[in-house]
């Protein structure tokens, strides 16, 4: 049994890391992307940013474009980090799975 707790204690903490992870992510998500984190029906993330402005560039020829660069980069940035944060909390649910069925079968086998 003290083989058996020593790599469920290391399933443990590497499930512990990928949540705090997944968290780190949730976090810049919500901090730097202000108003809820809303997904469209194609479980995309929808930028709730205030959209940069051709303004912010000056008078500039192509501010217009150039803003509208930036707001490209800045939403898939958030499309980014969003499909890490999920398959970071699909990760962690599947350590939480495996050290379930290891702990099932070991009493059964006891």
């Amino acid at each position: 049994m003290a083989d058996l707790d020593i790599h469920l204690s290391a399933l443990d903490r590497c499930r512990t890391a990928i949540h705090t992870a997944a968290g780190q992510y949730e976090d810049t998500l919500t901090e730097r992307n202000p108003g809820k984190l809303t997904y469209g029906d194609n479980g995309e993330p929808h930028n709730n940013r205030t959209p940069v402005g051709a303004d912010t560039f000056g008078h500039l020829t192509d501010s217009g474009t150039l803003a509208s660069a930036a707001n490209d980069v800045w939403s898939a940035v958030i499309g980014e980090m969003d499909e890490a944060r999920r398959k970071l909390a699909g990760t962690e649910r599947g350590l939480s799975n495996v050290e379930e069925n290891i702990r099932k079968t070991h009493k059964a086998t006891s």
